[in-house]
């Protein structure tokens, strides 16, 4: 769907750690335990979410700077055999990544966030990607 560029690749970062930091809202309770709980009144609710969605953007921009160059050039990559060799190493180095510096207690997050940055990969770049392979 989309062209393989910078401004894309920013965008399929961006769109999957929304995806991913609002899956994991739900996960274990955490927007209850932080939101919910801790709120009185709907205002406070609204206050609280807020806050809660300040905290997870600034701690996705970290992870999106240092994954942006790395997947823009692994998309320049045209033989198909060097471009999944490439996007599997990608996977496995966010993996770890995400893993030990930002989720060091729960190893099952970043099996999650690799299941919706495979998905998320497809449908915004299937064309791009079937092209590499014909």
């Amino acid at each position: 769907m989309l062209k393989t560029n910078l401004i894309s690749t920013f965008l399929y970062l961006i769109i999957k750690y929304i995806f991913f930091f609002f899956l994991l809202a739900f996960i274990g309770d955490r927007f209850k335990n932080i939101v919910l709980d801790n709120a009185g009144t709907s205002s406070e609710v609204s206050k609280l979410t807020l806050n809660y969605i300040l905290f997870v953007s600034i701690y996705t921009i970290p992870l999106i700077l240092v994954l942006i160059l790395p997947l823009y050039f692994i998309f320049k990559i045209n033989k198909g055999i060097y471009f999944l060799l490439s996007v599997i190493l990608f996977f496995t180095m966010e993996y770890f990544t995400y893993t030990y510096l930002y989720s060091p207690s729960d190893k099952t997050l970043g099996i999650y966030n690799i299941i919706i940055s495979v998905v998320l990969l497809w449908v915004f770049f299937y064309k791009s990607i079937r092209l590499k392979f014909s």
